[in-house]
């Protein structure tokens, strides 16, 4: 069964959120509260009147309010939204130059959601939706792209290995002929070989930060050519295939999104609390550790 996308949770806890939101509105405290005294103080207000009366009135007019919360698609849209910024907040990325680049990917997201409501009810509104029904996931995963390579900029461990393990590599290198002893020359091999494995971990999660790097900038410009092309549409466009090929962009560009954060999940978890990169490093370290103690 496949998973659902982000937009689709958020939109299912929207709505619990709203279903709350709606017993705590001010209606809903006049409803009770008017129900509980008129049952107190004015229980039968003319002969035959019975003593449920209030109460079920009250219970009809709170599933109306309940109602009327759930069938505003305003207010259901600033749950959303609400819900969305607080899970995938910019604000908590510090590198400015990666924060810039998803401020400008949530403009182009509020620029796309102001076409489609501009749209009057219609086909073509509803095709619009259904187009680009996956771009709170892609904006999802850039803010999970930004966040792991920000992560891997700020290991204060990680950079220093980067700067350093080559130095160490090379000198081992020029030492290891001119040793003379020879159990002196097996260790400094086995730690030339710990620190070559270093180096290709580490090479290969620069690669991935830089190739991660990339994707957002490309994401970032087909961001604004899903804008462009939706500003183009017209309503002769509602039977065409040019809303099929903008969806098939955006679920191309989710999948490659999603495909780099999975790898990046393969290497470190940049969710976890304190997570630090060395981690991605230290199956290499300990076996040559282990092995030059004994």
């Amino acid at each position: 069964m496949p998973e659902d996308s982000i937009q689709t949770r958020i939109e299912r806890e929207a709505q619990r959120a709203v279903i709350q939101n709606a017993f705590f509105r001010w209606e809903s405290a006049l409803v009770i509260g008017g129900a509980i005294l008129l049952s107190v103080f004015l229980p039968q207000p003319f002969p035959g009147w019975p003593w449920w009366a209030w109460p079920l009135l009250g219970l009809v007019a709170e599933a109306a309010i309940v109602a009327s919360s759930l069938t505003d698609k305003a207010e259901t849209q600033r749950v959303i939204e609400t819900m969305f910024r607080a899970k995938y907040d910019i604000g908590a990325i510090h590198d400015r130059d990666l924060r810039a680049k998803l401020n400008e990917a949530d403009q182009y997201r509020q620029r796309i959601q102001q076409v489609i409501a501009q749209q009057r009810n219609g086909v073509l509104r509803d095709r619009l939706v259904e187009t680009t029904s996956q771009v709170y996931d892609w904006i999802a995963n850039m803010v999970e792209l930004a966040r792991r390579i920000e992560t891997f900029r700020n290991d204060e461990i990680i950079q220093r290995d980067l700067a350093a393990v080559p130095k160490d590599i090379k000198e081992l290198s020029s030492r290891m002929p001119l040793e003379p002893n020879a159990r002196v020359r097996e260790q400094m091999a086995m730690t030339l070989n710990s620190k070559q494995q270093l180096a290709a971990n580490l090479g290969e999660l620069s690669a991935r930060m830089e190739r991660a790097d990339l994707q957002l900038e490309h994401s970032l410009a087909a961001l604004g050519t899903v804008y462009a092309q939706l500003l183009l549409i017209g309503s002769q466009d509602v039977d065409s295939d040019r809303a099929d090929r903008i969806r098939g962009d955006i679920r191309e560009e989710v999948a490659a999104l999603q495909d780099l954060v999975v790898s990046l999940n393969e290497v470190y978890n940049a969710g976890a609390e304190g997570q630090s990169l060395t981690g991605a490093t230290d199956s290499v370290r300990r076996p040559q550790s282990n092995r030059a103690a004994g």
